[in-house]
């Protein structure tokens, strides 16, 4: 279940970056409160997942599933991204 978790906290920072760069990933502009809450959590959900793997799993399994998750919530965001920008461009 702690892999789920982490991979959600991931998978949202992973959305905060790209709502950050709208531009580059074809994504409408946020407003300015959307902006500075993306930038709060951009840094701060990562680490709060390294802290509760750590705390949950100890320290080596913890980092472990903490990077394991990084890597599939990655291949997941890019996924999403790229089926949506492909949705978008539907005729």
């Amino acid at each position: 279940m702690t892999f789920v978790l982490l991979l959600a906290l991931w998978l949202a920072a992973f959305m905060c970056h790209a709502a950050l760069w709208p531009a580059r990933y074809g994504l409408p502009t946020p407003g300015p409160t959307g902006q500075r809450l993306a930038r709060m959590m951009r840094p701060g959900l990562p680490t709060g997942g390294l802290g509760l793997a750590v705390s949950i799993q100890g320290p080596i399994m913890g980092l472990l599933s903490w990077l394991a998750a990084l890597s599939f919530a990655g291949l997941l965001a890019a996924s999403l991204l790229a089926v949506g920008r492909r949705l978008a461009n539907r005729p």
